[in-house]
């Protein structure tokens, strides 16, 4: 892998729900990993594009969903195979950050990859998910669901980011 891929993604609530984005794994073939996972709405930053402008583009092509894009939340690596394997990020090495958004519009609907052809598409659903139910779900990155849970007092607007770094 010659490049280390730059993605955004979009953290938002309504009422006791944050809306997630059920995937296909990126890894089918790794009996370590589930066949599917729920995600944040996002996806790689194009060349030229802001950060503010892939966060919207990626929530509407995954969503249908407008959003205002807040503040910055958290800075995440992944390399995979994950770190300490000989062969450490050569299938995938990308950093993610993630922000705090407001659903301002749009219609929700379960989106597609526009880099996928029809019938590769790696979009499963789209879902309010309620935050006391997210044990029941596979949720990536693995740090997510007790990241959400732990809600400051005060919300995620005036949170300054934390950085996650690949798992072993």
């Amino acid at each position: 892998m010659s490049q280390v891929r730059l993605r955004v993604s979009a953290l938002c609530f309504r009422d006791d729900k944050v809306l997630l984005v059920e995937h296909k794994s990126f890894a089918p073939d790794d009996p370590r990993l589930p066949p599917s996972y729920w995600i944040l709405p996002g996806g790689a930053v194009e060349r030229g594009e802001t950060l503010d402008e892939a966060v919207q583009r990626e929530m509407m092509e995954e969503t249908g969903l407008e959003c205002r894009v807040r503040n910055l939340l958290f800075i995440k690596e992944l390399l995979y195979p994950h770190p300490g394997i000989q062969e450490q990020g050569t299938l995938h090495h990308s950093v993610s950050l993630g922000f705090y958004c407001e659903v301002t519009g749009g219609e929700m609907m379960t989106g597609k990859d526009p880099e996928y052809p029809d019938d590769q598409q790696v979009i499963l659903r789209v879902n309010w998910l309620p935050i006391a139910d997210l044990d029941h779900y596979e949720l990536y990155p693995p740090f997510l669901a007790d990241y959400i849970r732990n809600k400051p007092e005060k919300g995620f607007a005036k949170v300054l980011p934390e950085f996650f770094p690949s798992p072993e």
